[in-house]
């Protein structure tokens, strides 16, 4: 196995687990058909679908950012290649560059993505970071890369 020499990390920045999410979750929906109940038994029995639907739908949210939460990039930095795993959602790719023919650039356009090329191919990095930790990562990469 190759020695690792540095890796780097790319991800969203999201306050709440997915535990924490469940947790936050579960208190709307008792609150939210604590209070719809509450107004179905004063007579004001509409209230009640409305609370479902409201809920269904929080649902719908809650999953997508559940399933996106843990979405990454991780760049590794080993003596003899450079290895890019992105995990999104579900699905996970990862790719391999030798190191001697990687290089890094940065994209001139307004989303201004990190990208590594060689002649096995190219990727863009940085999707789930802002741009200024973009350009930390391009120049921490592009120093490391050289030594």
């Amino acid at each position: 196995m190759e020695a690792l020499s540095k890796s780097w990390v790319l991800r969203r920045n999201c306050s709440l687990t997915p535990r924490q999410l469940c947790v936050a979750y579960g208190i709307v929906a008792v609150a939210s058909l604590l209070i719809s109940l509450a107004w179905a038994l004063s007579g004001a029995w509409i209230v009640l679908p409305f609370a479902v639907i409201e809920l269904l739908v929080l649902s719908v949210a809650f999953l997508a950012y559940a399933r996106h939460a843990r979405d990454h990039e991780r760049i590794t930095l080993l003596r003899d290649c450079v290895r890019v795993e992105v995990v999104k959602g579900t699905s996970s790719q990862a790719t391999e560059f030798p190191r001697q023919w990687c290089r890094c650039g940065m994209d001139d356009s307004a989303c201004g993505m990190v990208r590594l090329e060689s002649p096995k191919g190219a990727v863009q990095i940085g999707q789930f970071v802002g741009m200024a930790d973009r350009k930390r990562f391009f120049e921490e990469f592009r120093l490391a890369l050289a030594h």
